[in-house]
C-alpha cells in the first residue's frame, strides 16, 4: 500500500464514526516538554493522527443547567473516539506500523494537569482548528465544542498543513471576551492564560457531588465561533423560579 492509500484508508476510517480528523508528522511535536513527545510514547513516531467529534449544541447551549446532559456526551463520545482510534491502530498493526492511540479521557500524569501527549496542540499541528483564548482547540465549523483523539504511528502518512487562522482573533471586539467574562473561578485571562489547577479544583471539589462527576463547559459554551443557528428561538423564560432554583442547586450554576 503506497503512502497516500495508506493516509486515504486512515482518515475514511476516522471520517466513518467522527466528524474531522488531521495528520501531522511528530517532528511538529518535537518541542514538546521532554516526556511528552510522540517519540518519547513511541521511539520510531513518524506520523500522529488526530480525530475530532461534535459536542451537541443542545446541550452545549444550554449549559450550566444542562451539565447532566453535557457531561455525560464525554462518556458517550469518549467512548466512540476510543474505540474509532483502536480499529485504526488495528489496521496499521495489519499493515506491519506500530501505532499507540493516546485515550480521549483522562490521559494525566498522576495529578498533573496534563496528558502524556496534548490533543490539543497535535491537532493545531494537524491542521484542525487553533488555540482560541478559552485555551481550547477551536474550529471554524464547531467552534469549541469537539472532543480529540489521537494515535502516535510509525507509519509515514501524508501530513496537512498546520492551522493558520486567527478566528478567535478575528472575533474578540465583538464577543467581548464572553470566556473569560463567564468562567466561574477567574480561570481565563484576556491574555489567554488559563489556571488549570484552579479550574480542576472548581470541577472536581466545589461542583456538586455526582456519580457522573460533573464538567463545567461554560468556557466551551460561551465562544460564538460556530455557535449553530437552530429555526426555533430558545426560550429559556419557560423555566419557573422553582424548576430554575433546582437546577442550579442540582448543577452548580451559581458555585
Amino acid at each position: 500500500m503506497t503512502k497516500q492509500e495508506l493516509t486515504q484508508k486512515v482518515k475514511e476510517m476516522a471520517l466513518n464514526q467522527l466528524d474531522m480528523v488531521g495528520i501531522t508528522p511528530s517532528s511538529r511535536l518535537e518541542c514538546a516538554p521532554e516526556g511528552r513527545r510522540p517519540s518519547d510514547i513511541l521511539p520510531t513516531a513518524r506520523s500522529v493522527i488526530v480525530g475530532l467529534i461534535h459536542i451537541l449544541d443542545s446541550v452545549c447551549d444550554d449549559l450550566p443547567y444542562s451539565r447532566y446532559e453535557y457531561t455525560n456526551q464525554f462518556f458517550i463520545l469518549n467512548g466512540i473516539l476510543n474505540e474509532t482510534a483502536r480499529k485504526i491502530c488495528h489496521f496499521l498493526e495489519e499493515e506491519g506500523y506500530r501505532a499507540l492511540p493516546i485515550p480521549a479521557a483522562y490521559p494525566r500524569i498522576n495529578k498533573l494537569p496534563a496528558g502524556v501527549l496534548s490533543h490539543r496542540h497535535a491537532a493545531v499541528a494537524a491542521g484542525l482548528g487553533e488555540f482560541a483564548l478559552n485555551n481550547l482547540l477551536t474550529t471554524e465549523k464547531y467552534g469549541s465544542r469537539v472532543r480529540l483523539v489521537s494515535i502516535v504511528t510509525e507509519a509515514d502518512l501524508e501530513a496537512d498543513e498546520p492551522y493558520k487562522a486567527t478566528l478567535c482573533e478575528e472575533r474578540r471586539q465583538t464577543c467581548g471576551l464572553a470566556c473569560v467574562r463567564n468562567c466561574p473561578t477567574g480561570s481565563l485571562t484576556a491574555d489567554s492564560y488559563i489556571d488549570k489547577l484552579k479550574c480542576l479544583h472548581y470541577q472536581e471539589q466545589i461542583m456538586p457531588w455526582s456519580a457522573a462527576e460533573l464538567r463545567c463547559g461554560l468556557c466551551l459554551a460561551s465562544c460564538p465561533i460556530g455557535k449553530r443557528e437552530f429555526k426555533e428561538p430558545a426560550q429559556p423564560e419557560k423555566r419557573s423560579e422553582k424548576v430554575k432554583e433546582l437546577k442550579e442547586l442540582w448543577t452548580g450554576a451559581k458555585w
